[in-house]
């Protein structure tokens, strides 16, 4: 006599979370290869100028870790509207879950990538720096200590879980009804033309991006929650066609 059991949610977000780790391998790997050729430009060196007075000659070169910043936010940016897709959903749906565990199950993954992807920057960064090390070259630290690497730390991990967020709530709105994401979009165009750009943008950006590190990042996990809280929203209202 055989017996059906329904899973918990915990066991459909972790069968959700694993399926992202193993099945959906493009996403990581896209990760992974854009933070390699963030790596390689890093260490060959960005911004430098020189003077010389006499017989001195002194050459400058900022090593920092610029370039994988810029691939990771971009990353964060355009991954997340594949998890987000109908397709994804079709695919999903084929396993025990429902549309609430899926999100969750996707969130974490998103969430686990980029504190991943944050800590490699990080240590990028301290290897930047460390690569200059080459006798004979002097040698200028960023201000700040071990700090300096923390406060990286968390405020590159708050503006990638925003863009995730907000990326994930566009595609998951965009797969429910193209209709209402053009509105939306259009909606969006018509606030900004009738209110004052820049002052919006400024209040945006010091929303998020003053203060301390800590502060910066509690408010990044804020929008995230709600990104994520109106993807759930308008993901219960996606379909799945045979």
């Amino acid at each position: 006599m055989s017996t059906l059991t329904q899973p918990t949610a915990s066991n459909a977000i972790r069968s959700q979370f694993l399926r992202n780790l193993y099945g959906r391998s493009g996403i990581l790997g896209s990760l992974l290869a854009l933070q390699v050729i963030g790596i390689a430009l890093s260490f060959s060196g960005g911004d430098g100028f020189g003077t010389s007075d006499g017989q001195i000659t002194i050459n400058v070169v900022d090593y920092s870790a610029n370039p994988v910043i810029g691939l990771t936010l971009l990353w964060a940016l355009i991954s997340p509207l594949y998890l987000s897709s109908r397709e994804s959903l079709q695919t999903d749906f084929t396993f025990p879950g429902n549309r609430m565990t899926r999100h969750c199950g996707n969130a974490l993954y998103l969430a686990a990538l980029v504190l991943t992807a944050s800590l490699v920057v990080t240590l990028v960064q301290m290897a930047s720096v460390l690569f200059t090390l080459i006798p004979g070259r002097p040698l200028l630290l960023p201000d700040g200590g071990t700090g300096h690497y923390v406060s990286l730390f968390a405020v590159l991990t708050g503006y990638c879980l925003v863009l995730s967020a907000a990326s994930y709530f566009a595609g998951t709105l965009f797969s429910v009804s193209r209709i209402a994401a053009f509105s939306l979009f259009a909606l969006v165009l018509v606030f900004l033309r009738v209110t004052a750009v820049n002052e919006l943008v400024s209040a945006l950006f010091r929303f998020a991006g003053d203060g301390p590190p800590s502060m910066i990042l509690l408010r990044c996990l804020l929008l995230t929650a709600f990104f994520f809280l109106g993807a759930i929203v308008a993901g219960s209202r996606q379909e799945v066609k045979a």
